[in-house]
């Protein structure tokens, strides 16, 4: 098999000949990889990890960004920011002081037209034989309730789901609309390249849902509905992206035709990996499951590789499942756990 004939064999529940596997990390993780495999790019030490996914999404070829004398910048959401260590952090919300619908509509929206799609074909192309994901690596993958957080702010944007519904259902609409027409566009030109359309909504904390399933059901399942038909129309199986403990939302999520959930936090409550195989095993492929908060970061070799071979038992009896950490790998994280992962799954195809 071939990566992509393993991952999709994985999301059809069929045997494969090793679990597939994954990598998300912080650019400062791949650059200690790249490192120590004395390669010079990211896409080779890919390779030599045997991962079966990668992503494609277009470059961003619009306005120049506004930069300020603290090294940070502006993004084209309209949302400043700077880097603080390893991390982006948001410095102002452009709709913080925003009340009214007027003023999210007067808001300086992202224009689709500043992406290059054309682009995207030649990158598929180079990858042909790997399971391909339209997934932005960064913070802004097809989403909206993350991305009105950001506009917004937390904590304004919650209360206003709340006490003031048609603001927060506005700035949703906005954000919604232009997610998708730049799947639209990105769908026309590679859908016929591509295997899996992804969706990075969290709506999860560690041990409860961020928002009732009441608001899910209002404010976020009616665009969610539209970016499904959309991708499905083009082929494409469906990732959803949420952290936290989700498990009551898997029934609504299978409904509206989620094929892969991601990323399984094992960390959190109610979500046992054994529970939610017997439970959602026939429905749903699982893409992650290693938890980086405790046992890729803290460790040792010889635990990663256990957990992985438990994961494996676990979630991959009869296909269904994706090996991958649960979120971006941390770069406090030790190199040799990271390596360790891959040569579980290595060690245990040869067994």
């Amino acid at each position: 098999m071939n990566s992509r004939e393993r991952v999709l064999a994985a999301i059809h529940h069929r045997e494969v000949d090793r679990i597939p596997v994954d990598l998300w990390a912080l650019p400062p993780v791949t650059d200690k990889l790249r490192s120590h495999f004395k390669m010079d790019n990211d896409e080779a030490v890919r390779e030599a990890l045997g991962v079966d996914l990668r992503s494609v999404w277009p470059k961003y070829i619009g306005p120049e960004y506004k930069t300020f004398e603290d090294s940070g910048w502006i993004d084209w959401w309209g949302i400043r920011k700077k880097m603080l260590g390893d991390f982006e952090e948001i410095m102002e919300h452009p709709l913080s002081n925003a009340s009214t619908v007027d003023d999210v509509l007067s808001h300086s929206w992202p224009d689709p037209d500043w992406f290059d799609y054309a682009g995207l074909k030649k990158r598929c192309e180079r990858l042909r034989g790997y399971a391909l994901v339209i997934r932005d690596p960064g913070p802004y993958s097809i989403c909206v309730l993350r991305v009105a957080m950001y506009l917004r702010s937390m904590d304004k944007f919650m209360m206003d789901l709340v006490m003031n519904p048609e603001f927060a259902k506005a700035v949703i609409d906005q954000v919604g609309q232009f997610y998708m027409e730049m799947s639209r566009r990105i769908l026309e030109s590679i859908g016929h390249l591509t295997d899996i359309y992804f969706i990075a909504d969290d709506v999860g904390m560690q041990d409860g849902l961020m928002i009732s399933p009441e608001m899910f059901s209002e404010f976020l399942e009616p665009i969610l509905k539209q970016f499904i038909r959309q991708a499905k129309g083009y082929g494409q199986r469906i990732m959803y992206h949420s952290c936290g403990t989700i498990r009551s939302m898997i029934p609504k999520f299978i409904e509206l035709g989620i094929d892969i959930l991601n990323p399984i936090q094992t960390s959190a409550k109610d979500m046992e990996p054994a529970a939610l195989k017997k439970e959602f095993g026939k429905a749903l492929c699982f893409h992650g499951a290693l938890d980086i908060q405790t046992v890729l970061s803290r460790g040792t070799p010889a635990e990663v590789k256990a957990e992985v071979l438990n994961l494996c038992a676990l979630l991959g009896e009869g296909g269904g499942f994706i090996l991958a950490p649960t979120n971006n790998i941390m770069p406090e994280t030790p190199l040799k756990n990271i390596l360790a992962l891959y040569e579980a799954v290595r060690e245990r195809k040869s067994d």
